[in-house]
């Protein structure tokens, strides 16, 4: 009982000799007494371990004495902390009321060390530092900076380097990554560029096949369907139906063989398709187009909306868009709600109103506008060429340009780049040939873009199949594709014409043939506007001399002699003038309808029309008038008939001046060879001139 009296009274002591250094230790640390302060606090470290260890932990962490030592400051903070709970709350409360030291201080003091050593790692400016920081900090306040600052710096790194393991490895380190989304985005990028060949689809088929995941494999698949169908031709969607089954894109293939299949839109040639196809996915495309492939569909207007009828006046599509154009292709361009969009002929919508203006398909394909720029579109409405362009060419023979900021580019039908050349201008594709401008040099390219022609020394124009026009600054010549044809230069070369071009120099002209010979020679005095009046027609040019016109044949031969005023083009019956008055004479110069009018034109089957005091009509071989000359213009058309125009309003007559319809229209138009469109304010017909029927709205 004595021995463990005297023990505790021992331990007591020890306490308060331990308790008393923790204290001295304090005291010299407010005066800055760092030598006696450090010895106080290690002698109190084992009994006092908490307030000590941070009495330390200052000392050493202060730069104005010679113990300062950071990682011992970390260290003795850290010390301090971890052994605060190991002692009751009685000698806690000792502590805080003797020295003023609580467990709060202690971590105020290590986040003040943290922040120091934040900032050791910002000056660093490393990964390595920064995750060093993380690692020994994941207290402090500034760990998520320091993680930020991290993961932004690695990620520069792997971008540094660019490939596909660089952001693998980033992705793999980083996984609560500010940036995980771009490495993911940059490591598809990355595996698309390492296995890409463009033009090879095998590489887009390997690429698939080892990254499934990827969402190139999209872009992959779109590229397989361009590459494999860039011709838009029958086989080749046919070979890609059978190749690539379960391809996004195999609709779009089916559609395309169909559409191309009844490009003539024939009941023939659909049922043809239905039967060589019997797993067509879409059976109603046919059956409809079946049902409707042979109604012609023609536009009416009604109460200002447009629809569609019958060639027996019924309304087979409702009159109501503010805008339709004909149908072309089974679809038909309509204006729903101020947009542009597409109708098939049973009515449907099948392409939304959703541009700001659009033209009729053609190759399967339509031009159209959205926010100021063009682009191409497919059967379906979906793009082929996105709208960005500023203008896009004819579809011509496959290809088109379109217009960038950057200049002009040829295209396919599926939006492919045809080649990789850039032009300043560019014009469509005619035979195989378009024209180009580039940095100061025109040529005539072919399509695959090399050039058949060009020259730097001037513009050129297509003269004939294998010839081309250089005009230079001052003069003009003849090139083939091997360069110059004959050395020989003329002032001007006219268009070719009935196998004969005029050409000029110093104040005579003479006639090449479309092999560039000289086959009229150039000896003729030039008169005004030859250019246009001395151009062969019907086999025969005017000749000008001594202020009189004669006519010659096609090679130079004069056929009526200069003793008229003014003539017109050969023929049985030929207009002249001396002067007073146009008649006709025949080829031997015999005036068989006297000089009586104010103007003479060809006889066309055995009618010319004539003017007199402003007013035109209709006279036969005989000069008998066919119709009063009161019109105040009238056209030729096809099979005999005329378009006349009275009191600003129009009608049709026929060759022998009977009115064909008592009805008269603001404008009457040619749609093709058989067909005019008869048009009012609040209407529209059509008369059709092979079978002399009009089609016209039922009441």
């Amino acid at each position: 009982m004595r021995s463990f009296t005297i023990y505790i009274l021992t331990f007591i002591v020890l306490l308060s000799v331990s308790s008393c250094h923790v204290k001295k230790g304090y005291e010299a640390l407010e005066i800055y007494n760092y030598f006696e302060a450090k010895k106080q606090f290690e002698k109190g470290i084992k009994r006092n371990t908490s307030p000590s260890a941070y009495g330390l932990s200052v000392i050493y962490f202060r730069n104005d004495n010679p113990f300062h030592d950071l990682d011992s400051a970390y260290h003795y903070s850290l010390l301090s902390i971890e052994s605060f709970e190991d002692v009751d709350l009685k000698k806690q409360t000792k502590w805080e009321e003797e020295n003023g030291f609580t467990l709060k201080k202690a971590k105020d003091h290590r986040k003040n060390i943290s922040t120091y050593f934040f900032q050791e790692a910002i000056d660093s400016n490393s990964v390595m530092a920064f995750k060093h920081f993380i690692a020994k900090h994941p207290w402090s306040p500034y760990k998520d900076s320091a993680i930020f600052l991290r993961d932004e710096l690695a990620f520069n790194n792997a971008l540094e380097i660019g490939t596909s393991d660089s952001y693998k490895k980033y992705l793999k380190q980083y996984t609560e990554s500010h940036r995980t989304e771009d490495a993911k985005s940059l490591l598809y990028e990355a595996q698309f560029n390492e296995t890409i060949t463009p033009s090879s689809v095998q590489s887009y088929v390997e690429f698939i096949n080892e990254y499934p995941e990827n969402p190139f494999v999209s872009e992959s698949q779109r590229r397989i369907y361009q590459l494999t169908t860039k011709e838009n031709t029958i086989q080749e969607y046919n070979n890609f139906i059978s190749s690539y089954p379960n391809s996004p894109f195999i609709n779009d293939a089916w559609k395309n063989l169909y559409r191309l299949s009844i490009a003539d839109y024939t009941k023939e040639n659909i049922q043809l398709f239905k039967e060589k196809y019997p797993e067509f996915p879409f059976p109603n495309m046919i059956e409809n187009d079946l049902n409707l492939v042979g109604k012609e569909l023609y536009l009416f207007k009604k109460d200002g909306q447009y629809g569609f009828m019958s060639r027996e006046g019924e309304i087979m599509i409702e009159a109501e868009y503010s805008f339709a154009s004909n149908f072309r292709n089974g679809l038909a361009v309509v204006v729903c709600d101020n947009k542009y969009g597409y109708i098939d002929k049973s009515g449907e919508l099948v392409i939304d109103c959703v541009f700001d203006e659009a033209q009729d398909f053609d190759q399967g394909r339509a031009i159209v506008e959205k926010n100021g720029y063009l682009g191409l579109i497919d059967p379906i409405g979906d793009f082929v060429l996105n709208a960005e362009y500023y203008d896009i060419g004819a579809l011509r023979e496959g290809l088109f340009y379109a217009e960038s900021d950057s200049g002009f580019q040829y295209y396919t039908l599926d939006g492919s780049i045809a080649f990789n050349t850039v032009f300043d201008e560019a014009f469509a594709f005619e035979n195989g040939l378009a024209k180009v401008k580039k940095s100061g040099e025109t040529g005539f390219i072919r399509k695959d873009g090399s050039y058949l022609v060009s020259s730097t020394k001037g513009d050129l124009r297509q003269f004939s199949d294998t010839l081309f026009v250089l005009k230079l600054r001052d003069s003009s010549t003849l090139v083939g594709p091997s360069g110059s044809l004959n050395n020989k230069y003329f002032d001007r070369i006219g268009v070719l014409k009935e196998n004969r071009a005029i050409v000029s120099k110093g104040r005579e002209y003479g006639y090449i043939d479309k092999n560039g010979k000289i086959v009229i020679d150039v000896d003729r005095n030039e008169f005004p506007n030859y250019f246009q009046f001395a151009q062969f027609e019907n086999g025969h040019a005017k000749v000008y001399r001594q202020e009189r016109f004669a006519l010659m044949d096609s090679l130079g031969k004069n056929v009526l002699p200069a003793i008229f005023k003014g003539i017109g083009s050969y023929g049985d019956l030929i207009p002249v003038t001396k002067g007073d008055g146009w008649g006709y004479a025949d080829p031997k110069v015999q005036l068989q309808i006297d000089y009586q009018f104010d103007y003479a034109y060809s006889f066309e089957n055995g009618v010319a029309i004539v003017e007199l005091d402003g007013f035109v009509g209709l006279i036969n071989t005989k000069g008998e008038e066919i119709t009063a000359i009161e019109y105040e213009e009238l056209n030729r058309i096809a099979n005999g008939y005329f378009i006349y125009t009275a009191q600003r309003r129009q009608g049709l007559m026929n060759s022998i001046g009977n009115l064909v319809f008592d009805q008269t229209y603001q404008r009457i138009t040619k749609m093709n060879e058989g067909l005019l469109r008869l048009e009012d304010q609040n209407s529209i017909a059509y008369f059709d001139i092979t079978k002399s029927e009009l089609i016209t709205l039922k009441d």
